[in-house]
This record gives C-alpha cells, sequence and structure tokens, in this order.
C-alpha cells in the first residue's frame, strides 16, 4: 500500500506558482529561497517530503520546516526566514550603563597609574569588581564584548580629543567688533568712488615666530623617471636657529607687509608699528586687527603709542580665536606652500627668501573676503564713506 502523507494538500494560485516558478530558475537569489521554492514545488506537484529531500540533496527536516511555513504562513512567508527573538541578553541593562560609567572615568580614580583605560585594563577592572556591584554575569566578560558595548554607545576611553574652552566672557562683544570691521571694509570696497578719500587704512596683523632655519647634511636628490617619482632626501639635517615673522595685510588693497626679526619682543613690535607708520600716509589712522599678545599692550608699546596720539587704533580678537583674524589665511598658505620641507645654509637665507616669497604674492595682491557669519552682525554697520 502506497505511502499516504497526513499533510494537507498545499494551495497555491496562479499568481504564487508564477513567482515559485520564477525563484526556482533564479541565479540572483539567495541558494535558500531558491531550494526553498524548489521544496514548495514538488511538494505542490505531490511528491513526497522524502523525494523532494532527496532531489534536493538535503534532509527531510529541512523540507518540513519550509512546507509547513507555507502551509501555516503561506508561499510568501515560507520563503523567507521567520522573525525570531534570538537568544536572550546575558548582560543587563544595568550591567551595560556601569561598563559605560566606568568607560567615562579615568583609571586614576579608582587608585590606578594610568591616564587613560586600555581595554585590557577596562576589562580586568570588570572582572574583579562586577560581583560587588551586584553583575556577576560580567564575570567573564571578555574583552571583545566591552569593545562592542563602548562602541554602539561611541564611547573611546583610549583616545583624547581636543577643544578650546571659551574663557574670554567677552567673546562675543569682540568677535562682533572684528566683524564689523571685515564688514566696514567690504562697503569702503563697494563704495568708495575714490580710494584717496578713504581716511582709514584696515590692517590684519599677527606674528609667526618660530620658522626654523633647517639646512640639509647631504644634498638632494632629484627625481628620475621611471625610478624615483619624488625629491629624495636625507633624514640628517642641521638646525641653525629661528626667525619671527611680522606680518599684516591690508585688508582694502590685500598689499602684505612684512618685518623678518630673530625675536618678537615689545620692541620688535614697536619697530613693527614704525614701520607702517613710515609706508602709509600721515593723514591715514591705521586701525590693525591683532590677538592679545602681551607685546600689543606692555608698557613700551603703551609708551611709543602715545607718542603717535591718532595713528594707531587696536581691534583685539577675543582669547583663543586667532581664526577671526584674515592674516591666518595667509600663514596657513604660507606653511603648506612655502615653509613645508624648506631647506636653506643659514638663517640670511632663509630670511631672505621670505621676504622674496611675500614680494613676489605682492606682485598679484589677493584680497580676502570674510564671509562667516557676515550677516549675523549685531546692529548692522554704518559706512565712514
Amino acid at each position: 500500500m502506497p505511502f499516504v502523507s497526513k499533510k494537507p494538500k498545499l494551495k497555491v494560485s496562479e499568481e504564487e506558482l508564477k513567482i515559485l516558478r520564477s525563484a526556482s530558475q533564479s541565479r540572483t537569489m539567495p541558494l535558500r529561497t531558491v531550494e526553498r521554492a524548489k521544496m514548495i514545488l514538488g511538494y505542490h506537484k505531490g511528491d513526497t517530503i522524502a523525494a523532494i529531500a532527496r532531489s534536493l540533496g538535503t534532509n527531510r527536516q529541512k523540507v518540513e520546516r519550509t512546507i509547513d511555513k507555507a502551509l501555516a504562513f503561506g508561499v510568501n512567508v515560507a520563503l523567507e526566514d521567520l522573525h525570531r527573538k534570538g537568544r536572550p541578553r546575558r548582560i543587563s541593562s544595568e550591567a551595560r550603563a556601569w561598563i559605560i560609567s566606568l568607560a567615562c572615568s579615568k583609571p586614576k580614580d579608582y587608585g590606578y597609574a594610568s591616564e587613560l583605560w586600555t581595554n585590557r585594563a577596562l576589562t580586568r577592572h570588570i572582572r574583579e569588581n562586577c560581583i560587588e556591584q551586584g553583575f556577576p554575569e560580567l564575570s567573564r566578560l571578555s574583552g571583545g564584548t566591552v569593545s562592542k558595548i563602548l562602541s554602539k554607545s561611541n564611547i573611546k576611553p583610549h583616545k583624547i580629543s581636543g577643544y578650546i574652552e571659551r574663557r574670554d566672557p567677552e567673546f562675543k562683544v569682540k568677535s562682533a567688533a572684528i566683524l564689523h570691521t571685515y564688514k566696514q571694509v567690504e562697503i569702503l570696497r563697494e563704495k568708495a568712488n575714490n580710494k584717496e578719500d578713504i581716511l582709514k587704512a584696515y590692517i590684519s596683523y599677527d606674528e609667526k615666530p618660530g620658522i626654523q632655519a633647517i639646512g640639509n647634511v647631504a644634498p638632494d636628490l632629484a627625481p628620475i623617471p621611471g625610478m624615483y617619482p619624488s625629491i629624495s632626501r636625507d633624514y640628517e639635517y642641521k638646525r641653525y636657529g629661528t626667525l619671527s615673522l611680522l606680518a599684516s595685510i591690508d585688508l582694502l588693497t590685500g598689499k602684505l607687509y612684512i618685518k623678518v626679526f630673530d625675536r618678537h619682543r615689545s620692541k620688535e613690535f614697536i619697530e613693527y608699528l614704525k614701520y607702517l607708520d613710515s609706508v602709509f600716509p600721515p593723514e591715514i589712522k591705521l586701525v590693525i586687527t591683532l590677538d592679545n599678545h602681551s607685546a600689543h599692550t606692555s608698557k613700551e608699546t603703551r609708551d611709543y603709542l602715545l607718542t603717535v596720539p591718532n595713528r594707531f587704533s587696536f581691534v583685539f580678537t577675543p582669547k583663543h580665536a586667532s581664526w577671526l583674524n584674515i592674516i591666518e589665511c595667509l600663514f596657513s598658505k604660507m606653511t603648506r606652500s612655502f615653509l613645508r620641507g624648506i631647506r636653506v645654509s643659514s638663517k640670511a637665507e632663509l630670511k631672505e627668501r621670505i621676504l622674496k616669497y611675500v614680494d613676489e604674492l605682492n606682485q598679484m595682491p589677493v584680497v580676502f573676503k570674510w564671509k562667516y557669519k557676515m550677516d549675523e552682525i549685531p546692529g548692522g554697520v554704518v559706512s565712514d564713506v
């Protein structure tokens, strides 16, 4: 007597048959989907579970699971995996919160010498203290699990990132004054009919100290096509000392005014002010944007300014806000395109090349235009033109 299956017949619509036939012949669908489509088609034709398993080279249990899903939930559901809860959580939410709180503290707070946690040190501390804290499930915790828990919360206790604390209570007022100055320059540039009628020069000033004069011990080797694509340089070098660059840019014309010194004290700053005083007409008032370096407000500087009343007007940037000073754009460009990799035979050569570099820039001056938060200046700007 032939075997009669106790499973009910599978009712399949024409649309579902098309889906099954297409899936069973597909070369792009996952293999499990193709196999399940063949199982359902075979059962629909009347093949036994054993025959279907033999034809596909699989086991009866796998075929039965697919057929049972098709009978219970339909063809479309049977082709995919059912949603399952998965393994229950072994580490409670409270234990995870404790791990994260540890990672957000420093090892020295718990009597260790280190400043930062390593994964191994944090894991060891968790294992040694978990029972006392009421989390015995963490007694065999692995470092990999700690990494996963911290990564999910985007905590990286082994790293340090920098920030700048706002220490200047007058930051907004001072930054607004800087932006007012830049806006005034923009208005003058657009509306002034005759540059000779402008009675103020707007200047952005700063120092770039510590420019190293470094020389080669062995000569550089030029690139060779097909062999060495870049300049080759010996790793040893000589130090000849450092120079300080005092520089400013005329915000209306883009022209640069520089002096190079061995140091940058009040003495050098006063000498630079005298230089500016000599190159600008005496009837022009010099409005200088600069930072809070001690040389800019020293007794020597104040004494000099008293000898030239109404000649200079200083607009100070807030503390830790040198990025508001446009001259920093020049220093950034200079570092990237000129000073990077420079080699000289003496400090005198370095000074000569800096002066030549600035002369080249002054042949095609660039007028910098400040855009960041320019439209947020409180109170607007009244033009002097």
